[in-house]
């Protein structure tokens, strides 16, 4: 969230993050840098402390059905149909894992959008750069909300481009879309931040945050009636459990697909008029599969294929680093190609009862999860601050800066942070160092490193607190030197000018 207190020269900045070696863009803190452009511009008449947590899950519930339908209606006006199949979209296992911990990533309605724009694309627009247009919108508000979902969109997006490719045998459109969407994911990255600090756009983990190939069918814990597959520690973040329902469904699918095709056996016709939509989809579908697995690909606890990869391809991936995220997107085709083929049953009862029983067998299943994540995001806690003891009144008087040391690479997950990140922020404290999705480790390590060698020599600053990771680092030998070890921090201040 912003602060109404810091001052910046840009809405999106933190300044008073890292301010030494630059400030940090609220693209790396997961502050959905949409709603914080809105509640900022809104913060005059907006309470000291606020938070727009619950206003953003409600908003993606209601953006995730409202996409579901539209792309549903194109396979069917009936209501019926429409609007008991979008509930399985509303209720998607991976929303509810994100919207309660990692808020900023539960919009999926963006992958979804992007499919409405791409099973749309035989439309007759009333002007023909409207789609150029819907698509640029769609990229800007991605990359205003997660740079992960910001892919995800791009990758549909080249599945449409197949698409028209096949249909059309023409590339302009393809080139103007393409173009003009780079161009505004761009200018959208540079306005919000993205490039303010030399911070790099790679890290860590790639191969540890995938998808393992029971994902679909691995509920992790989350099901009223499977029991969780073995996985791979990490491997959390490519959770892709479909519920109970939808493999219904795809059972029942891919029994009527499989009648269909024996009985009609010239089914040339069927396929050539969908052909362009089946490369398209079977490439969109395989490449996001490849890239949630990768580099390991593993199948409960064993691993059964180990990729390597030239440098320059890790260095891509690693970018995306927990790249079992992207198997979202299979997961929406999976859906999508469920109800397509669903949407095909001739009767409208029986289409309108069979679609109810699959929606309500969706909501069992995962009543126990709904039931688990309510509860904890509607548990009230009031916020008391971890720095209990009256000692930080001494601690904390005249501080100007706070200096994190040394700088292991691993910091990002020290509780020291979370600790002081409130009392800094409300006092407008700089910190030296916090948790980013993207850093300049380099930079910060030398500096934090710098900070101790000038305790070590003794030319340390009064006006700073220096909260040390390693206490074995203290230069305890340094007279000038006060060590207060309190509420599981250990601080340092010196009475150097």
């Amino acid at each position: 969230m912003l602060s109404n207190n810091e001052k910046k020269t840009n809405f999106f900045l933190f300044p008073t993050i890292g301010a030494i070696i630059g400030t940090i863009s609220c693209i790396y803190t997961d502050s959905i840098p949409l709603f914080a452009l809105f509640f900022k511009l809104l913060s005059p008449v907006l309470p000291e402390t606020f938070q727009y947590a619950g206003i953003w899950g409600v908003f993606n519930f209601t953006m995730q059905g409202f996409s579901s339908v539209m792309l549903l209606q194109k396979f069917s006006r009936n209501p019926f149909f429409c609007l008991p199949a979008s509930i399985c979209y509303i209720i998607s296992p991976t929303i509810m894992q994100r919207l309660y911990g990692h808020d900023s990533l539960s919009a999926h309605w963006l992958i979804i959008l992007a499919f409405v724009l791409w099973a749309y694309q035989t439309h007759k627009w009333k002007h023909k750069f409207t789609p150029v247009l819907l698509w640029a919108i769609l990229v800007i508000i991605a990359v205003s909300i997660h740079m992960y979902l910001w892919a995800m969109v791009c990758i549909v997006m080249v599945g449409s481009f197949i698409t028209y490719l096949i249909k059309n045998k023409k590339i302009g459109y393809i080139l103007v879309c393409g173009s003009v969407s780079i161009v505004c994911s761009f200018v959208t990255m540079l306005s919000l931040g993205a490039f303010h600090i030399n911070s790099g756009f790679t890290d860590g983990g790639l191969g540890l945050y995938s998808s393992n190939l029971n994902t679909f069918f691995n509920p992790m814990g989350n099901s009223s009636f499977f029991k969780k597959l073995e996985y791979f520690d990490g491997q959390g973040e490519g959770f892709g459990y479909l519920g109970l329902g939808i493999i219904t469904a795809g059972i029942i699918a891919f029994s009527l697909l499989i009648y269909f095709l024996c009985k009609n056996k010239n089914f040339r016709p069927l396929v050539k008029k969908y052909r362009a939509y089946i490369i398209g989809g079977a490439i969109v579908f395989i490449a996001s599969l490849d890239i949630a697995v990768s580099p390991d690909i593993t199948l409960n606890n064993n691993l059964l294929l180990t990729r390597e990869y030239p440098q320059i391809v890790i260095s891509a991936l690693s970018v995306f680093r927990a790249s079992g995220r992207f198997i979202w997107i299979c997961d929406y085709m999976i859906y999508t190609a469920i109800f397509m083929i669903l949407s095909k049953v001739n009767s409208r009862k029986i289409l309108c009862v069979l679609i109810s029983i699959i929606s309500l067998v969706q909501m069992v299943d995962l009543y126990e999860m709904m039931k688990k994540e309510n509860k904890r995001y509607n548990k009230k806690i009031e916020y008391v601050s971890p720095l209990y003891s009256e000692e930080w009144q001494e601690i904390l008087e005249g501080v100007n800066e706070i200096r994190y040391v040394p700088l292991p690479p691993d910091h990002r997950g020290r509780k020291e942070y979370m600790k002081l990140g409130v009392y800094a922020g409300e006092n407008g404290i700089p910190m030296s160092s916090f948790y980013c999705a993207r850093e300049d480790y380099a930079a910060m390590s030398e500096y934090s490193e710098n900070s101790l060698l000038e305790l070590e020599n003794g030319d340390g600053r009064k006006d700073i607190l220096y909260i040390f990771f390693d206490e074995e680092r203290i230069p305890r030998d340094n007279e000038k030197l006060k060590i207060y070890e309190i509420d599981g921090i250990t601080a340092v201040r010196t009475a150097n000018d």
